[in-house]
């Protein structure tokens, strides 16, 4: 009995280990780069449980788009701008949005004691990724859940009511959701006749200057205003001014 318990217990480890890890497809076939993410908050242990594979996936398909198009500057170049210039600075905008939101907060606040706040060691994600890209947004989540963490802070010290703290935490969510949603839905056109992703089919729209990128981002236009040029607005002015006549249609 005792040894049934023991290997329970190395066999719950093992499931437990498997559980926070995310690794591409490609791991043990090609060079791969390993990072390991630790945060704070619960918000952000609950949301990798549930959206770890989305987060790889998205990215995954990123990177296979970005090694395709090496061999098209005009494709590349677009591609590696559009997610630097447009993807992760909307959620830069965000983040800053909920940084300034919680500094103002904490300006109101009478001063609080010191109380100690224990978090488990299990607070922690290795992520395998088979491009440099996919750094991006373990980067983000790390720079997330900083921030998460000082909000939870308020919460942990009564600061915050629960409502406001889930408000909080769907603001943060929705960040890194983000990021991997806009990848998906700007290269929705890769999908050939609604079948699986094909990188190279994809890079035919990223050759064809007519392809408008901006308009499948869903980018909400208060949003997109902080962080666009007016030449960007008007594609998705435009992009919505389509849409709106099509339904009508």
């Amino acid at each position: 009995m005792q040894t049934k318990t023991e290997n329970s217990i190395s066999a719950e480890h093992v499931k437990n280990e498997q559980a926070q890890r995310a690794a591409t497809k490609h791991a043990g076939k090609m060079k791969t780069i390993t990072t390991m993410i630790k945060y704070e908050t619960d918000h952000t242990h609950s949301y990798l449980k549930l959206n770890e594979h989305k987060i790889l996936n998205a990215f995954e398909r990123l990177a296979a788009i970005l090694r395709m198009a090496k061999t098209s500057s005009v494709a590349y170049t677009r591609i590696s701008e559009w997610h630097r210039d447009i993807n992760l600075s909307l959620a830069q905008a965000q983040l800053d949005t909920l940084h300034e939101h919680r500094v103002e907060r904490e300006k109101s606040l009478p001063v609080m004691g010191d109380l100690i706040i224990n978090t488990p060691e299990s607070y922690a994600m290795q992520f395998e990724v088979s491009h440099p890209v996919g750094l991006t947004i373990t980067q983000l989540i790390v720079a997330v859940d900083k921030e998460l963490n000082a909000i939870e802070k308020l919460f942990m010290f009564g600061a915050l009511d629960d409502l406001e703290y889930e408000q909080a935490c769907k603001q943060a969510a929705a960040i890194v959701t983000g990021v991997t949603d806009r990848i998906m839905k700007v290269t929705s056109p890769g999908k050939r006749e609604g079948g699986q992703f094909n990188p190279r089919y994809y890079l035919e729209f990223l050759r064809d200057p007519q392809f408008n990128m901006l308009s499948l981002c869903d980018i909400p236009y208060e949003v997109a205003k902080t962080i666009l040029t007016e030449e960007q607005l008007v594609l998705i002015v435009k992009a919505k001014n389509e849409d709106s006549e099509s339904k009508v249609a």
